[in-house]
Order: structure tokens, then C-alpha cells, then sequence
């Protein structure tokens, strides 16, 4: 595991991914992909670390109510999350 600043949360269609990576291992994941030219490898996972605080100053920004989607390219619940709660 490893922390990263990242300069925005939410994706133009209102998704954010708070991990990138996973450690589950799951032979069918499309998040394993190369195109998706991670630095590291799928397996260490990269925290964005200013996520909580990017996530609410997007929200504020927001003019109308939305659906935020979660996890696409992660799982938000994984074994890390006990101790971050940034999902929470």
C-alpha cells in the first residue's frame, strides 16, 4: 500500500475511486488491464490520500443533487478500509 495526492475525486460523470488496486485477485477483473496504465503493480494499492477533502469541495461545487458511483475500478470495502474509513 502506498499514498498518492491526486488533484481531483470525481469523474465527469459523478464516479470516484478512493483506491486504485486490489488485492481480492479476482481472475475476471477488467481492472486489471494494462490499458488503464497504472504505475504500480494491481496489487499494491494506491491511496489517494487528499480524497475526503476532494470529495467535499467537489460536492460543494455541485448545483444539483446527484448519484455519486463508487468502486468501479476498486473495491471500497477492502481489508484497508478498517483502519481508513475513507469510504466511510
Amino acid at each position: 500500500m502506498h499514498f498518492k495526492e491526486v488533484k481531483s475525486i470525481l469523474s465527469s460523470n459523478n464516479n470516484m475511486n478512493i483506491y486504485r488496486g486490489c488485492t481480492h485477485g479476482c481472475i475476471y477483473c477488467d481492472s486489471r488491464s494494462r490499458c488503464y496504465n497504472m504505475e504500480h503493480d494491481f496489487e499494491d494499492i494506491e491511496v489517494k490520500l487528499n480524497a475526503p477533502e476532494l470529495l467535499e469541495n467537489a460536492l460543494r461545487k455541485k448545483r444539483k443533487k446527484c448519484m455519486i458511483g463508487t468502486g468501479s475500478m476498486c473495491d471500497p470495502y477492502m481489508h484497508i478500509e478498517i483502519e481508513l474509513n475513507y469510504t466511510r
